[in-house]
């Protein structure tokens, strides 16, 4: 083998490895464990740019960047429905290439926030209303919608 196709060859597998990106393994959600009354919609989004035509610079490991940074969007909740939108826009100098994911994120179901776990008893309510018609913060009429309200919603 000649040293000129010595040379291209490895300049044909420098230019084809150069271009592989990185794989993305979406994390299952457990099912059983998701709070579907509370999901959110969170979204991230990464991009890169192939300089002439012949420099990739950031566009291999976008799709891992936008879904590192969605992850980080969700914090601990679990994600689901994950869609992928990939475009590309030319620019003078190359093609820009963007990665947009959205998902949505809900939280365990087994984890309940602080403020659920401190909710007020009926009598706790009933003696705040009292308190506050007491001291004419409310009218006899309020406290009596107030009052029948909290004892239809117990």
């Amino acid at each position: 083998m000649n040293i000129k196709t010595a040379v291209m060859a490895v300049l044909v597998s420098a230019v084809g490895f150069g271009c592989m990106g990185t794989q993305v393994h979406f994390s299952d959600a457990p099912m059983e464990k998701l709070d579907l009354s509370r999901g959110r919609t969170v979204k991230a989004r990464a991009s890169g740019l192939h300089l002439f035509g012949l420099i990739p610079l950031g566009i291999n490991n976008r799709q891992v960047r936008a879904y590192e940074k969605l992850k980080a969007e969700a914090g601990e909740d679990y994600l689901t429905d994950i869609t992928i939108r990939d475009g590309w826009k030319w620019v003078v100098i190359g093609n820009k290439y963007v990665t947009v994911l959205t998902a949505v994120a809900y939280p365990d179901k087994t984890k309940r926030p602080a403020a659920i776990a401190t909710q007020r008893t009926l009598s706790e309510k009933m003696d705040e209303l009292k308190k506050l018609s007491e001291s004419g913060a409310i009218t006899e009429l309020e406290y009596k919608k107030a009052r029948q309200r909290l004892l239809n919603e117990f």
